[in-house]
């Protein structure tokens, strides 16, 4: 600290949030007098003298300049971090004979157009670009340039305005959208900017220009989304000068300051990495924005803001790095369109490696998604650390914390783009849309084991902090499931089958093909919502989709560009059909039952689904072999028994493993002579049925409601209550009854009515949405028909659950589309095992499945510190 301190001008302060940092660093140093528009605030601690004028007015602001410089003593500098005030504080330092950026270089700084015009003057590496005033005059220049291009607005700043533009059908409203966008204070130059479109990596780089030389002080790598706006999400800070481009960058960031005339003060100059070389987005007269001086001197220990006023008023600033680590500030956004009500922080602030955590919006603010608003966001989250990819990894794990929660109703939130950090990292604008696709999933092989359905032109993604939750809450619920019987109806199975709505036939067949345990195996059909993963049905036992997945992922590999990013990210893709087998040869074993050596393994369908079930059951029979199962596909009526012993295809059947569900088992004799035979050679120990024939017992949507209904509360601990409340959407059992919502007593029928906007009717034993009823799907009149046929009968009525949506590009490949997603959770073993994933551009669907136009897809995973799965450019 100087002593005594000396004095300082700082015109403009602006968001505390974002420059609070740099006015207490300066007030450690100077006595400071500022001058505001607004009046002050926050700044008053900071502050010793400070005027009230127009700082983007040169007249104004002089005046208030003179006033303050009357007060302090001679050597006094002049400073400003604001870019709306850049031009008049040159102007105006200009005229008082002060140390700064000239004028007519924070003109040329200020105004894009000039600063192209001045780069191809100088005969540096250039953009094509053209001037437009009008839509007509932007179309022809596109055409001239070429698609893709980016329009700008001439004279604003903070990526305001600025968008990519991928064909002529969009251009007009485009243009129209550019010209109209303003800023209050910043002045405007008439004519929208029209370049080509920079394929590669954007970093900023900040300066401190000193004797006419640009030092280059820290290089920040950008993280931009909101395609087809550059919103700038993130930072990296880190090393750089080992990078291949460090010296070309150096290069341009030297000449570009030359051509601009730009010989003194701070800058922040913004380059692509493209292909074919470094190329300069723009250079702007001032400290560099949106924290990033601060994440400089966390990762340096450089103070920017001093260097800057020592520079102002004649001193030599300080430069020289106290050290060299990484630091990365991520901004985190609002799913959608609203009103902030709270921001849950949860214990972002306590993960190892978060620096700090700062709060950019309160109760009330209304937050508008780019292209409506700028820099919408909620919290900024910094982390620092000695690599990379601890930073990362840090901001990951604390943004999993943070939950903005939104005023309005919680359809507001249906289809709102939600992405993970993963997800966003993968459709980074820098790694090209033709990268953001991997063709090899969309193969016949893979259309065949989708039953002829279409493929998701690339798998999805799940950070380690949503897998690790679902993994608890998913175990968690298994295990509740299982004391159903117990807890509810004295250990009675047969009134617990009764309840959830079994036939006799059923409860018959299920009591006498029992297991002696329920395998640890189930599988969750999930929507995301803005609040965590929402459950609409969980089944159990062997009778589960989603094991293909390890099949259907193994294309991936092929891609190069996919295989990278995945080596990058650490993903892996968990082997499905390896865990389950494990558990088979467990259970089998548990049961006493000795497997020969390569065992015959009958996947077996009910004989009136076998046409549906064969293709992907067909699918999944090479890796049942790679895990040593001779694996046939069958319908349970193609079996020959001899003497009581099951043969497929003249083979002994050693393991039957069942894939139809009691709920097919009709109250008839077909049924009896179906499954009565197997059970016969199941109990005389000539085959192992895998699984239990009452594992459908427990997963159904009436233990569901057993579990949702506040008359069971007494059963259940503190702790699972805030399980099922997280997780299990409000679910009842179709009945003419009173029950509770929201804590209040209600006549349900009426209700259902009334709500069908709000609630589907689902049948408690079908799965795979068959029989369900969504009630925003129909009208009031076949609505109120459901409900009346199927009231006192197997059937419950869930809350509806709105799912947020992840975007994919586009078929023709010119831009984005959003996709909600159904994710179906698969656990095996009591650990994650893969998710089978379907997707819809229509998030009003009521089912999404293939029949409703869904896509398919795989699911790779970021592994926690022990790693689980297999790596993405190996075999599953």
């Amino acid at each position: 600290m100087r002593d005594p301190k000396s004095h300082l001008i700082v015109v403009g302060s602006r968001l505390r949030a974002y420059r609070e940092f740099a006015m207490a660093s300066l007030a450690q140093e100077y006595e400071i007098a500022l001058v505001t528009s607004q009046g002050i605030t926050w700044e008053e601690p900071y502050v010793s003298a400070y005027r009230t004028a127009d700082t983007t007015d040169p007249v104004a602001l002089r005046a208030a300049v003179e006033e303050l410089l009357a007060e302090v003593p001679a050597g006094t500098g002049l400073f400003t971090w604001d870019e709306l005030s850049l031009i008049a504080t040159a102007e105006v330092a200009e005229g008082l004979g002060l140390r700064h950026l000239s004028s007519g270089a924070a003109a040329a700084c200020r105004d894009k157009y000039t600063t192209r015009r001045l780069l191809d003057l100088a005969g540096l590496p250039g953009v094509r670009h053209r001037l437009a005033h009008s839509a007509e005059e932007a179309s022809a220049a596109a055409a001239d340039i070429g698609y893709p291009v980016v329009l700008k607005p001439r004279s604003l700043a903070g990526s305001m305005g600025v968008t990519v533009v991928r064909d002529a059908d969009a251009l007009r409203d485009a243009y129209a959208a550019v010209a109209g966008t303003t800023f209050p204070g910043l002045r405007a130059e008439t004519g929208v900017l029209v370049e080509e479109y920079l394929r590669g990596p954007e970093i900023s780089v900040d300066c401190c220009v000193v004797d006419g030389e640009a030092r280059p002080v820290f290089v920040a790598r950008k993280r931009l989304g909101f395609d087809p706006s550059f919103e700038e999400v993130g930072h990296l800070v880190g090393p750089w000068r080992h990078e291949p481009w460090a010296a070309e960058v150096e290069e341009l960031v030297g000449a570009a300051h030359r051509a601009l005339g730009v010989d003194l003060g701070l800058t922040h100059t913004e380059i692509r990495l493209t292909p074919s070389g470094c190329r300069l987005i723009e250079l702007n007269g001032r400290l560099g924005g949106d924290l990033i001086p601060r994440l400089g001197a966390l990762a340096t220990g450089i103070d920017l803001p001093l260097a800057g006023a020592a520079l102002s008023d004649g001193s030599h600033p300080a430069l020289t790095p106290a050290h060299d680590r990484w630091a990365e500030v991520r901004f985190l956004y609002p799913p959608h369109d609203g009103v902030l009500e709270r921001l849950e922080l949860g214990r972002a602030a306590e993960v190892p490696g978060v620096a700090e955590v700062v709060v950019l919006a309160g109760p009330g603010d209304e937050l508008l998604l780019p292209p409506r608003a700028l820099t919408p966001r909620t919290a900024a989250v910094i982390a620092v650390a000695d690599d990379a990819a601890a930073c990362t990894e840090a901001l990951d794990r604390a943004e999993a914390e943070i939950v903005p929660v939104l005023a309005g109703s919680p359809l507001d939130g249906l289809g709102a783009l939600m992405e993970n950090p993963v997800t966003r990292r993968y459709l980074a604008p820098e790694n090209g849309l033709e990268n953001m696709v991997v063709p090899e999933l969309r193969n016949d092989w893979n259309s065949y084991g989708a039953g002829g359905g279409r493929a998701l032109n690339r798998p999805v993604f799940l950070a380690t902090a949503d897998r690790l939750r679902l993994e608890a809450d998913l175990n968690g619920l298994f295990a509740l499931l299982t004391t159903i019987p117990d807890r509810l109806f004295g250990g009675d199975r047969r009134a617990f089958a009764e309840a959830v709505g079994m036939t006799p036939t059923q409860i018959e067949l299920v009591t006498r093909g029992a297991g002696r345990r329920m395998p640890a195996m189930s599988r969750a059909d999930m929507y995301r919502e803005p609040g965590g993963f929402r459950l609409m049905e969980l089944n159990t036992g062997s009778s589960l989709g989603g094991w293909q997945m390890g099949e259907f992922s193994r294309p991936a590999a092929r891609n190069k560009a996919f295989r990278d990013f995945a080596d990058a990210e650490g993903l892996v893709h968990p082997d499905p059909i390896g865990r389950i087998a494990d558990v088979l040869r467990a259970e089998a074993a548990d049961a006493g039952f000795v497997l020969p050596a390569r065992p015959v393994l009958a996947l077996t369908e009910w004989p009136d689904g076998y046409d549906h079930t064969k293709p992907w059951l067909d699918f999944v029979v090479p890796d049942w072999l790679r895990h040593g199962f001779d694996t046939v596909v069958c319908s349970l009526a193609e079996f020959d028994y001899r003497d009581g012993v099951p043969y497929i295809h003249g083979r002994k059947v050693d393991v039957v493993y069942r894939i139809f569900l009691p709920g097919e088992m009709a109250d008839e004799q077909r049924s009896h002579d179906l499954v009565d035979p197997l059970l016969d050679a199941v109990g005389r120990g000539h085959t192992f049925l895998f699984a239990g024939l009452d594992c459908e017992l427990y997963g159904n949507k009436g233990s569901l409601a057993m579990l949702s209904d506040e008359r069971h509360r007494d059963a259940f601990t503190a702790d699972e209550h805030a399980l099922i409340d997280r997780i299990l959407p409000w679910t009842r059992f179709l009945r003419d009854e009173t029950v509770r919502r929201d804590g209040k007593d209600i006549d349900l029928l009426p209700y259902v009515r009334e709500n069908k906007d709000r609630l589907a009717l689902k049948p408690t034993l079908l799965y795979g949405g068959v029989g369900v009823i969504p009630g925003w799907s129909v009208g009031q009149e076949e609505w109120e028909g459901h409900i009346r046929g199927a009231v006192d009968g197997p059937y419950v009525v869930q809350e509806r659950v709105l799912p947020v949506a992840e975007r994919f590009v586009a078929d023709d490949g010119a831009g984005f589309e959003r996709m909600v997603v159904a994710y179906g959770v698969l656990m095996v073993g009591g650990a994650y095992a893969g998710m089978l994933v379907r997707g819809t551009p229509d998030p009003r669907v009521g089912i999404v499945s293939m029949s409703n136009g869904a896509q398919i897809g795989c699911c790779y995973h970021t592994p926690d510190v022990t790693g689980t799965g297999t790596p993405a450019g190996t075999a599953t």
